[in-house]
């Protein structure tokens, strides 16, 4: 009997883990607060890849548009003052 029991045991802590489960061991779900990686502002998690080793970070604070080039002959970037909020930053799972 002793012999079957150590077997299960080790066939239980050899099992693959689906995503939610990893997502547990990794500590990091959609709804957790993490930091916007622009302004590191409180964000919230939005998005969480399926290889777990990227997140999409929304941030509630305003942020300039990206800067455009004002010709397309010229190298000239020209900053836009409009601003966005709740912007969706792709960032590294830590």
């Amino acid at each position: 009997m002793y012999g079957k029991v150590g077997a299960s045991t080790q066939k239980e802590t050899k099992r693959k883990l689906d995503g939610k489960e990893q997502l547990i061991q990794l500590g990091i779900k959609v709804g957790d607060l993490s930091s916007c990686p622009e302004c590191r502002t409180i964000g919230r998690v939005v998005w969480v890849s399926e290889d777990k080793k990227t997140m999409g970070v929304r941030c509630p604070a305003s942020h300039g548009d990206s800067g455009k080039s004002k010709s397309r002959f010229g190298a000239t970037a020209v900053k836009s003052t409009k601003t966005r909020k709740n912007v969706v930053y792709l960032t590294a799972v830590a």
